[in-house]
């Protein structure tokens, strides 16, 4: 365990909210750039780009920590994005996120779409206007494809469509492994992705450890995020739990039970630090967000 454990992560969070609020259009402009903002900087975990940035101090990437701030609020912006549309009522229909109304219920359904429409592109205006030396321009190219393929009919849009085409049906494990990889998993892979394009000469059984130590860490998150819509605490999670049940989906408590969910859940964490231990690296900050991910509360 590293020394001033949760330092490390407070500092990335304000370099994180910092190049957000950055990419942002003011706030002023319009009703959904009020949403934009309302919906961007609400707090959250910001779990995909501390990864950026952690993983980028690991490999001691060449940009500079402004640009790959920058990187890791285009990853966040998608996950707002995505975000705003899984609260929908045509979607998950959920009112709460983050411990305040959704943005559909502080705003409006319209306002919403719009709002999570206008943070999707606004991700990649955010890579495409990065400017730096040691940043090629076709290196920028492969990070706006990654995180485009992330979130696209391959990704993020294609497992929230599988999730919502299987409410009233129950999965097999191995199905609900794939819903959650291109729901959840294809973004947490893409941030690891995009850290080792900007690194120069980084080998390929490095590069393949850590996309597999990704989706071991991306799964996992899952799961658990599955156990606490079962057995969490409202106020900590900051929306109603039992959600999941309510749309009749299934889930990892459901398919193979609580108990069962959380071992599934250690032996990925186990697997995944695992991997990191592999590597001619420090990886303490990782290992340390890898234990905060299987024992959180929210």
């Amino acid at each position: 365990m590293i020394a001033n454990e949760h330092k490390f992560l407070e500092e990335n969070l304000t370099r994180i909210n910092k190049a957000l609020f950055k990419t942002l259009p003011k706030k002023e402009i319009s009703r959904v750039t009020e949403a934009i903002h309302y919906s961007v900087m609400n707090g959250g975990k910001r779990i995909r780009p501390q990864i950026i940035l952690i993983l980028s101090d690991i490999l001691n990437v060449e940009i500079s920590n402004d640009n790959v701030d920058l990187i890791a609020a285009a990853g966040e912006l998608i996950h707002c994005y995505s975000l705003i549309h899984d609260d929908l009522p045509a979607m998950d229909d959920d009112d709460f996120r983050r411990g305040q109304l959704s943005c559909h219920k502080k705003f409006d359904e319209a306002t919403a779409i719009l709002t999570g429409d206008a943070i999707q592109p606004l991700s990649l205006e955010v890579l495409t206007s990065i400017e730096d030396p040691n940043l090629k321009d076709d290196t920028k190219l492969k990070i706006i494809n990654l995180f485009a393929r992330a979130c696209g009919p391959e990704g993020m849009v294609e497992g929230q469509n599988r999730d919502i085409l299987s409410e009233n049906k129950v999965l097999t494990e191995a199905e609900l492994d794939e819903i959650h990889y291109l729901k959840t998993g294809k973004l947490i892979e893409a941030c690891v992705m995009c850290v080792c394009l900007i690194k120069k000469n980084i080998d390929d059984i490095t590069v393949k450890k850590l996309i597999k130590f990704s989706n071991k860490f991306g799964l996992a998150f899952q799961i658990r995020d599955d156990i606490l819509d079962e057995i969490g605490d409202e106020t900590k999670i900051g929306k109603p739990i039992k959600s999941d049940i309510k749309n009749n989906k299934s889930t990892y408590p459901s398919i193979i039970g609580i108990e069962k969910s959380q071992k599934k859940a250690e032996l990925l964490i186990d697997e995944a630090l695992e991997i990191l231990n592999e590597l001619p690296f420090k990886t303490d900050k990782l290992e340390f967000l890898c234990e905060l991910v299987i024992n959180r509360k929210n």
